[in-house]
């Protein structure tokens, strides 16, 4: 059982982790899209999947954002390895009122999927220093997208550390123990993780402060290729309204 219960901890670490991490190996069109351009449409697709319970519009949404990420070139088996865990849980949390009314459970569904879709389109292909410097273009306070990208290097560091100790941990162990064991030993790794993740913060906030600790605001011209990929949007926004 307690096998299973770390499996599971490292499993998830892992999960949520690559959930948030920008695709650096493979290049898309996408890529090279500014973002503030992205992160506008991201937010238009966010807001379109969610403000209906049209089941055509919600699939009319999802549709597009699949056309346009198969076409630009994303990797769609990765995109949907991240996230299927959340669309699953959507499925599971609206389940009692599918028994009722089962096309609500599936409306809900495919919103927070197109939802996800949107999200993980804008994360897999802008690093977040970018977010943070379209965040900045678009007059959001300094203090807040500084502490989101604190928020940012942080989580990522602490599924890192987490996923390590649980790999090392089972690296090392030779046979079954028992559930007391279990206990001390995750004690230990609960401690050895809070000791190892203040460690690495620390050293972090000491890099960050090296480089100048400022997030450094978009300055560049909107291209060809931003303006097509704006009117995809604006047409994907247009259909949703005629519909």
């Amino acid at each position: 059982m307690h096998e299973l219960l770390e499996r599971t901890i490292k499993e998830a670490s892992d999960y949520f982790q690559n959930f948030l991490i920008h695709e650096y190996s493979n290049k898309s069109a996408l890529h090279k899209i500014d973002g503030r351009v992205k992160l506008v449409s991201t937010v238009v697709f966010v807001v379109l999947a969610v403000s209906t319970f049209s089941l055509s519009k919600v699939i009319t949404i999802l549709l597009f954002l699949l056309v346009i990420s198969a076409i630009a070139g994303l990797n769609m088996k990765r995109m949907f390895e991240r996230i299927w865990l959340f669309t699953l849980f959507s499925f599971i949390v609206v389940l009692p009122l599918s028994v009722y009314n089962p096309l609500y459970g599936v409306i809900f569904t495919l919103r927070v999927a197109a939802s996800l879709i949107a999200v993980q389109m804008l994360i897999m292909t802008t690093s977040f220093a970018d977010l943070c410097s379209s965040l900045r273009y678009f007059k959001v306070p300094k203090t807040f997208v500084s502490a989101l990208w604190i928020a940012y290097r942080y989580a990522i560091l602490m599924f890192r550390e987490l996923f390590a100790i649980l790999l090392a941990r089972e690296s090392r162990r030779v046979a079954k123990g028992s559930h007391m064991d279990l206990w001390r030993k995750g004690g230990e790794a609960v401690g050895l993780f809070f000791l190892r993740s203040f460690e690495r913060a620390e050293r972090v906030q000491l890099a960050i402060e090296a480089r100048g600790g400022n997030v450094v605001e978009y300055r560049g011209k909107i291209k060809k290729l931003d303006l097509i990929y704006s009117t995809i949007v604006g047409f994907t926004a247009f259909w949703w309204v005629i519909i």
